[in-house]
């Protein structure tokens, strides 16, 4: 019994969705961005243990830290080396979520952060072509609150009771679709 309500309840909510978009962190810049260390940490071990293996000499290679081989690390370098990797871990994990309801607009955005829009309240909504507002939640004056992760193109809308949002989107029309079916 249990199985066909779970079954009959996903249906349900399956049928009140009108729009849903999940969007990551895809840009190959911003990885190239946050990988540089580590790519340039594999060539400098690389170097090392060439030189120590294979004779080869690297010009620079006094100023080559081998700290990963006597096992003498800092308590900075470990902290520093986790803020990086928990960087990495974020970016990869967070992602913005876009479901558009009968009668709601749910937006999940960097895996904690959650946002209810009734669709009742708005008033105005429309596509828009906007610069680099940077990624994340952010507060503007001419959008107010953004919802972005990727790319230049979303969907404003204004409330009734003034606030406005931002929600970036790959779907722009679809989105505004979804929403002029409900109003």
């Amino acid at each position: 019994m249990d199985g066909e309500v779970e079954a009959e309840i996903i249906i349900r909510m399956k049928a009140g969705v009108q729009f849903k978009e999940t969007q990551k962190f895809t840009q190959w810049w911003l990885w190239l961005i946050i990988l540089a260390p580590i790519i340039l940490a594999v060539f400098n071990i690389i170097g090392v243990i060439l030189y120590m293996f294979g004779g080869f000499s690297p010009v620079d290679l006094e100023n080559v830290s081998v700290s990963w081989i006597s096992g003498k690390v800092s308590i900075i370098q470990f902290i520093c080396f986790l803020i990086y990797v928990g960087t990495i871990l974020f970016l990869a994990l967070s992602k913005l979520k876009v479901v558009v309801s009968n009668n709601e607009i749910k937006i999940g955005h960097l895996l904690f952060f959650n946002k209810v829009i009734d669709l009742s309240e708005i008033v105005e909504q429309e596509i828009v072509n906007y610069d680099f507002v940077g990624y994340g939640i952010r507060k503007t004056k001419k959008y107010g609150t953004v919802y972005n992760v990727k790319g230049k193109e979303g969907v404003a809308m204004t409330l009734t009771n003034g606030e406005k949002y931002l929600i970036g989107s790959q779907k722009s029309e679809q989105f505004l679709k979804s929403l002029s079916k409900n109003n």
